[in-house]
């Protein structure tokens, strides 16, 4: 054999080599391109999964969360409600204990009022009494000092009677005496008949 043929069979054996070994890279990159592919199906089958759970998941929590605002929306609302209802009732207690501190005021003032009207009745009735005491006294006095002139006027009324019945006996003495001439009414010297 030449030289140009040993060369040849020389480098067709070597690039044999290379080839089988090109081709045994080729077929093990294969093999593991494969495998990655396999794995990485399977990979993302099984993220395909999870993301649907995790979709799942996710629409189930915004429900969750959806029916927690609803029921939070719910209950502020009702607090709110509760609330206003309290601010109401306070505002009407509020207004209910002006109105009682204002006729607690007129009740006081009325109190007031009605104790000096007491105190000047009590003066009015203590002046009244000592009036009412004075004027007894007065008519005690006058009671007596009556009794008194009673007294006299009966003293006087005897004395008068007794001067009239001596009087009477006087003049039924004059009459019978010639020396004085009759002048009573209807005698005859007094009327001129």
């Amino acid at each position: 054999m030449s030289t140009g043929g040993k060369v040849l069979v020389v480098l067709v054996t070597l690039l044999t080599i290379v080839w089988f070994g090109l081709m045994s890279m080729v077929a093990r990159l294969n093999s593991n391109y494969g495998n990655a592919v396999i794995a990485g199906d399977k990979s993302l089958e099984d993220l395909r999964t999870k993301l649907k759970n995790s979709t799942e998941e996710l629409r189930k929590a915004e429900n969750d969360v959806e029916d927690t605002h609803l029921v939070t929306d719910n209950d502020r609302t009702i607090l709110r409600l509760e609330y206003n209802d309290q601010v109401k009732a306070l505002a009407e207690t509020q207004e209910s204990l002006l109105r009682l501190e204002g006729l607690l005021d007129t009740l006081e003032i009325g109190r007031v009022d009605t104790e000096n009207n007491i105190a000047t009745r009590k003066k009015e009735v203590a002046s009244d009494q000592k009036k009412l005491a004075a004027t007894i006294a007065e008519v005690e006095k006058e009671k007596k000092n009556n009794s008194d002139l009673l007294a006299q006027l009966t003293l006087l009324r005897q004395k008068f009677q007794q001067m009239s019945v001596a009087n009477r006996a006087l003049a039924s003495d004059v009459a019978k005496s010639k020396v004085i001439q009759d002048v009573s009414p209807g005698s005859p010297l007094v009327t001129g008949r």
